[in-house]
């Protein structure tokens, strides 16, 4: 949860998009897979879609994570404001909190 919500930065970050990008490699290539077996491909052919598919599927996956850690950022950063506009409306109830 700390990772979605942004607060640890870094190699952890980076190490959480690569699993999820290879994740949905894994998942890309039983799909890719599957579908050549069920229209009946050779082998090669077999393999060579489920390659193809575990390529655009993780590179899918990679962009969603973007996107999502990108929206999670900004609504995490929409209550921050949110909190810090409500605290300077009240000066009397910030001294009381902080001390």
């Amino acid at each position: 949860m700390l990772m979605a919500l942004g607060l640890l930065e870094g190699v952890q970050q980076r190490c959480f998009m690569r699993k999820f990008m290879i994740t949905g490699a894994l998942i890309g290539f039983v799909i890719g897979g599957f579908s050549g077996l069920a229209q009946g491909a050779g082998g090669s052919e077999v393999f060579w879609r489920a390659a193809v598919s575990a390529g655009v599927l993780g590179m899918l996956m990679r962009w969603w994570w973007g996107v999502w850690r990108k929206s999670l950022h900004e609504a995490q950063m929409a209550q921050i404001n949110k909190v810090a506009e409500a605290m300077s409306k009240l000066p009397g109830e910030v001294d009381r909190v902080s001390n």
